[in-house]
């Protein structure tokens, strides 16, 4: 369980706004001393609530292919094939889903030639995948990752694991 203190969901809200924003500033700004930022930023930081990272746009660094391929799985594997999933490096995002697949994965190629290459090398080599649709990414219109915090304190509290189910 993790519960978020005002200070704590502040620091979240002005990180999400400027990432690199000093932690005297956010001080400033919240009206709590420079060393309670940092090791409240810290904590946040230790604990997986927040990470920071430099957003690219896939396109502008080389990745002409970026891909979001949906997965079909034998649901007794699920947990072996969402394992082998992350480790692949062009892999940046894996999901369990409801609906139309079981698992979406986002991945980034420098062409078609690489991206056919995962498929029919990497992403065929998984067993117990039994069916993918890829749909190629043309243009990104918002990449957004600053997704805010619950209304409600209640919302936050508790701290979601990101093991699958047993089954």
């Amino acid at each position: 369980m993790v519960v978020l203190d005002k200070t704590e969901r502040e620091i979240i809200k002005l990180l999400q706004k400027d990432g690199r924003m000093s932690f005297v500033d956010m001080a400033e700004q919240i009206g709590v001393t420079e060393g309670t930022i940092r090791r409240k930023f810290y904590r946040l930081l230790e604990e997986g609530i927040i990470k920071i990272a430099a957003v690219t746009d896939p396109f502008e660094v080389g990745f002409n292919a970026p891909a979001i391929i949906g997965l079909n799985v034998d649901q007794s594997r699920i947990r072996e094939i969402v394992e082998k999933l992350t480790r692949l490096p062009r892999v940046h995002y894996v999901a369990m889903t409801t609906g139309i697949y079981d698992i979406i994965v986002y991945a980034f190629f420098s062409d078609n030639r690489e991206m056919a290459s995962f498929l029919l090398e990497e992403l065929s080599q998984i067993e117990g995948i039994t069916n993918t649709q890829t749909s190629l990414v043309l243009d990104i219109y918002k990449q957004d990752f600053a997704i805010g915090l619950p209304q409600r304190q209640e919302e936050g509290r508790r701290r979601r694991r990101r093991s699958l189910p047993a089954t």
